[in-house]
């Protein structure tokens, strides 16, 4: 007993460094050929961006049967580095990881043993004197490196930094060479001539392994084996100059991706197009998926689609959370989205949320942010002449075309005796500033095998518009975790809840407030209608006449009131099996559902006749549902039997099930005046509306690679609709994809390419998508209406159903190049494409005869052709200042090269003065309106009042509203823990027709209605229009101002304008404070920047507008209505980490 005591006595007073050398010569005997033979077969996939070696090693450890041995002092497992691969063997990931230092691996029987390469010393001759030097190694951040390397260049002579950064050696020469080195970092060369002490920064490498993209169904794959062109857009770049609506913030840094905003200010809805519109009646958006789950893009607002008014809402993707997005993939043409099916037609946004991505432990990271938003652009208007008629002072006139305004003593519409003059800054005063403010607090927690991520976010919306104001709550949860080496579990629920109360009216509603201001007299000062009602509860206005629904707008923000809520979840729960290392199975469940209501009220003071000093009140709910749930086995091989081959087939099915419900309610007029309840209407009409959706599916892709520089993408996916009619139901999309690395293919078969090309590739696609259709569209359906009383009736659907209505086909081509220079300081990217989307599925209009409007058919060929080029560079780099300059252009040219016999024009949406309209054989988007008649010389023909004669119908072209050609460039520039960058964006071409100034000049309002009055009203002129009487002749006459711009307002070809502008988008300025500085703080990172957006309309051809506003966000675009100034936002963000 006292021998086994005095043995365990004397084992522990051995080090513990002996033991494991003990134990790395134990594992040293084994199956060597076994290991190896493991170590090629097993692949992995990776994107790790600054992550630390030691996040590297565990991620490596949790996918494979490998177990890395390291002694704690033999590397600094807290350097950060980066690794994206597409299936690499580990043996590949490790040679690229340990490149340009002194550290190696040996793999025996799953272990792998990290060292440091065993290098003599060399020994330098007794007779030469040695010269000793000496130094210390930082990154960029002021931070010392630790574990460095310093090697004499062409010798074996060389040390390691300390703990501290710090090195000595003893050199043979002074010119000898030191090549400094590190994991993760840019290597260095330094001849050492007279000095001996030395300063060293390195900056971190931006050469990764290889660049990794997700592309359809969530895959992350190499972008040199796409067959098709992909962008992506870091999640970096979305939160510090942020948006509301995370779509606003793609703006200009995609080629050939249009965003178009409506005319409803912050917080409104979004348009997205991606290569041109496909579809004449249909959806032109692109599929949005999330996490590889598809979700609704909805629209919760009429955002003008008719003239008569409405408020929106916003769409779907404003219920993502910027701070939760890592990057999103915009997979352009139809090759890239064809494993979605019919609902990627119009494209696909692919959005990657983030995971738990901190070394082991909990971190915590705070972002706030705060922005102001002013109007970047007002009305130009005229402040001259005040109310009345003819030059004639009227107190009760609702026009601007009376006396000139010389602050002459008049009683006006408050029956006061004031000056009689202009109040120049009304409606910015009453507008207002606008403030968002945005705080999230994220955190962190990481294990071996589990990973969490959750943010909680607030965001506060106070709008421009008195009373108007929106909040956001938004919660999102996600974990990952390793249930064995095989299993592993990803799950994520996010939350959303959002508020918002009086958004605007749009359009020709008589509460917009921007037609208000555009029609009230330029002396009518706001400050009048303060409280919108008097000590009497009178409304206060300044015209008695019934027949002008223009509103005071204090009274619209105090007393019209509306609001909404919604509650949103969007979650799924995947499960992937990796049985073996070449065979991977993935189950996934997904659902996204939100629940809306709201409700609206006009007091009895609104003077539009249907209120009858009544008013009126309506509520809505309605609930959406959508679920996804599918399948996919992947079996995947590289290098077949030493052929140089790889490849991988996939199978996998989808179910998806939609169903939305709404429930409304409007009182009619109120039987007591302004007590809002539906119980208190007088006629209440209730109505509600169920629709269901189903999309079953089965697809499967094969990816072939030869040498990895040629590579082979075929899909195939077959969708069965229930929209469509059972012997239609069923419909087929193909894809095959071609990439071939020209540059890598030359080096492979030891081809001399020059040192300075980087990569050059070709990539070529072709792929069949479509589109379905909307439930309910196959049968004659019926609707209930109250007839008189309580006596009920029923109606039919105005439009005649297809039974063998067929799915929209797109057929599209790709083609392009990738290539790059100078170890990717220097880049460009070309693509061509061509798409036909046919079997449109319209609504003709019919004789109003049968008892019905239209028909449903299929007929009918968009054609969308185009390019796109975008250009990267890196112009200079040194130690402490580096400048990069990407630059994105595209061109796309539309044609309707078929509709049908029947109807060779569509109405996409309609005003009083112009339409918007597809017709065969045009472009996509025509602007149709009322011109001047001419003479065949084109000349216009004016009357005897020397008026212009205008055409009797809207029939005339008078434009288009789609851009010739859209680019942008973006710099951005660092210098040492300074960075700055901004982007311009441009449009070239594509009109707007600009209803402001035809209604702000038919009621003499406007800056460009005072043409002629001044001549006009002394007798000596007025305005003479260039044309010629009905003779022929030489128009002389000079006619009335106020009879001219009464005329020509409803002439929509005096309002077209060209839509070109260019515009400074976003601009930042930021600052990382040093490590140094927060030694002693509890921070770890902390950045401070200045950021704005739309801050500056360089270029623009609209006087008082911004050719981006837009009374519509669906296909009817070109036409502003009444909108709201288009914003410029300014503000801070602050991101901290603990």
């Amino acid at each position: 007993m006292k021998k086994e005591h005095a043995l365990i006595k004397t084992l522990t007073k051995i080090p513990k460094s002996v033991f494991f050398f003990c134990f790395l010569i134990n594992l040293s005997v084994g199956s060597v050929f076994a290991a190896e033979a493991y170590a090629q077969s097993a692949t992995l996939t990776m994107r790790m961006n600054n992550k630390s070696i030691k996040e590297v090693f565990n991620y490596i450890e949790k996918n494979s049967e490998f177990v890395f041995v390291y002694l704690d002092n033999v590397i600094d497992s807290h350097k950060v580095v980066d690794v994206n691969v597409d299936n690499q063997p580990v043996t590949v990931i490790l040679d690229q990881l340990f490149k340009g230092t002194d550290l190696t691996y040996k793999i025996d029987n799953r272990q792998i043993l990290v060292k440091r390469k065993e290098a003599a010393i060399s020994i330098l001759p007794s007779v030469q004197q040695s010269i000793d030097i000496s130094g210390v190694i930082k990154d960029d951040t002021g931070e010392p490196v630790i574990g460095a390397n310093i090697l004499v260049k062409g010798t074996n002579n060389g040390v390691i930094t300390d703990p501290d950064g710090r090195f000595n050696l003893k050199i043979s020469q002074a010119n000898a060479i030191l090549v400094v080195s590190y994991i993760g970092y840019l290597s260095q060369e330094i001849p050492v001539g007279s000095q001996r002490t030395f300063t060293i920064v390195l900056h971190p490498s931006t050469e990764h392994i290889g660049e990794v993209v997700v592309t359809a169904l969530g895959i992350k794959r190499e972008t040199k084996a796409l067959g098709y062109a992909v962008q992506e857009v870091k999640g970096e770049s979305l939160t510090e100059a942020r948006e509301n609506n995370v779509l606003n913030s793609l703006s200009g840094k995609l080629a050939g991706v249009q965003i178009s905003r409506s005319g409803n200010g912050e917080g409104g809805s979004s348009r997205i197009v991606i290569r041109g519109n496909n579809s004449i009646a249909g959806n032109n958006e692109p599929l949005v998926v999330v996490d590889g789950v598809p979700v609704n893009n909805f629209n919760s607002g009429t955002s003008g689609i008719d003239q008569w008014g409405g408020s929106d809402g916003g769409n779907g993707l404003s219920d993502i959370n910027p701070d939760d997005i890592e990057s999103i993939s915009v997979l352009k043409g139809a090759a890239a989205a064809a494993l979605y099916g019919a609902r990627a037609g119009n494209g696909v946004l692919m959005i990657t949320t983030k995971k738990g991505s901190k070394a082991k432990g909990l971190g915590i990271t705070w972002n706030s942010n705060v922005m102001m938003e002013t109007p970047l652009i007002k009305p130009e208007m005229q402040n001259q002449y005040g109310q009345g008629t003819n030059g004639i002072f009227d107190a009760n006139s609702n026009y601007s075309w009376g006396a000139k305004m010389e602050g002459q003593m008049l009683k006006d519409w408050t029956g006061q005796e004031r000056p009689y003059s202009p109040y120049d800054n009304d409606i910015t005063d009453f507008l207002g500033t606008g403030v968002t403010t945005t705080n999230t607090l994220e955190a962190n927690a990481v294990n071996e095998k589990t990973s969490f991520r959750g943010t909680l976010s607030y965001q506060r919306m106070d709008g421009i518009i008195p009373t108007n104001y929106q909040d956001k709550y938004m919660l999102n949860l996600r974990s990952t975790v390793n249930l064995s080496k095989k299993l592993s579990l990803d799950a994520k629920v996010n939350y959303v809840k959002q508020r918002g109360w009086n958004r605007p009216q749009l359009t020709g509603s008589p509460e917009n407030i921007m037609a208000n201001y555009l029609m009230m007299p330029r002396n009518v000062h706001y400050s009048d209608m303060v409280g919108g009602v008097d000590k009497d509860g009178v409304v206060k206005r300044w015209t008695t006449d019934e027949a002008n629904y223009v509103l005071n707008p204090y009274y619209t923000t105090d007393f019209n009131k509306n609001n909404n809520q919604r509650d949103r979840f969007i979650g799924f729960l995947a499960l992937q099996y990796t049985p073996t290392s070449w065979l991977t199975i993935k189950l996934r469940h997904g659902e996204d559902m939100y629940w809306e209501k709201g409700d609206w009220r006009h007091a009895s003071g609104t003077p539009y006749g249907k209120y009858n000093g009544k008013g009126d009140y309506g509520l809505n709910t309605s609930d959406f549902r959508e679920r996804n749930t599918d399948a996919l086995v992947t079996a995947s091989k590289d290098n077949w039997w030493d052929s140089g081959f790889s490849g991988s087939l996939s199978v996998g099915g989808n179910l998806m099930f939609q169903q939305s419900n709404s429930y409304a309610m409007s009182t009619g007029l109120l039987a007591i005046p302004d007590f809002f309840a539906i119980s208190n209407g007088e006629t209440p009409t209730p109505s509600n509306y169920i629709t269901k959706k189903s999309v079953n599916s089965v697809y499967g892709f094969a990816q072939l690679s030869y040498g990895n520089w040629i590579f082979v993408d075929v899909t195939a996916r077959n969708d069965w609709s229930s929209t469509l009619p059972f012997r239609n139901r069923s419909f087929f999309y193909p894809s095959v994809g071609l990439g071939w690395v020209v540059s890598d293919m030359l080096r492979s078969y030891e081809v001399n390419v020059p040192e300075w090309l980087s990569l050059a590739k070709l990539r070529a696609s072709y792929a069949e998508v479509g589109n379905d259709t909307d439930p309910y569209r196959l049968l004659t359906t019926y609707g209930i209406y109250t007839v008189i009383d309580d006596i009920k009736g029923a109606s039919t659907a105005s439009t005649i159903p297809l039974a063998d209505l067929k799915p929209e086909l797109i057929k599209s081509t790709e083609a392009g190049f990738d290539i790059r220079f100078f170890n990717n300081r220097l880049g460009a990217d070309f693509t061509w494409y061509k798409k036909n989307a046919t079997n449109q599925i319209l609504a003709l209009p019919i004789s109003s005869t049968t008892g019905k409007s239209s028909r449903m058919i299929n007929a009918g060929n968009i054609q969308n052709t185009g390019i796109e080029i975008v250009l990267s560079g890196t112009p200079v780099r040194t130690k402490d200042f580096e400048w990069n300059v990407s630059v994105n252009y595209s061109k796309n040219s539309n044609k309707i090269k078929e509709l049908h016999p029947d109807s060779r024009r569509f109405i996409l949406s309609n005003t009083d003065f112009v339409n918007v309209v597809a017709t065969e054989g045009s472009t996509y988007g025509d602007l149709y309106g009322r011109a001047y008649q001419r003479d065949e010389q084109g000349r216009k023909i004016i009357d005897e009042n020397g008026l212009p004669l205008l055409e009797s119908d809207m029939n005339t072209k008078i434009g288009n509203y789609m851009p010739k050609w859209t680019g942008s460039m973006i710099n951005s520039f660092t210098y040492k823990n300074l960075s700055f960058s901004f982007m311009l964006d441009m449009r070239y071409g594509g009109d707007i027709f600009v209803n402001s100034l035809a209604r702000g000049s038919q009621y003499g309002t406007t800056e460009m209605s005072l043409a002629g009055r001044d001549e006009w009203y002394a007798g000596t002129g007025g305005i003479v229009v260039d044309g010629v009487t009905a003779d022929g002749k030489q128009n002389t006459v000079a006619a009335n101002p106020q009879a001219y711009w009464d005329r020509v307002s409803r002439a929509g070809e005096e309002f077209i304008y060209d839509g070109t502008n260019l515009r400074l988008r976003e601009l930042t300025i930021g600052y990382m404070f040093p490590n140094k500085m927060l030694a002693k703080t509890p921070f770890t990172n902390l950045k401070l920047s200045f950021v704005g957006r739309n801050l500056w309309l360089i270029k623009n051809n609209i006087p008082g507008y911004d050719p981006e506003s837009s009374y519509s966000t669906g296909n009817g675009q070109g036409i502003e209505y009444a909108s709201l100034p288009s914003m410029r936002s300014f503000g801070f963000n602050l991101n901290v980490s603990f």
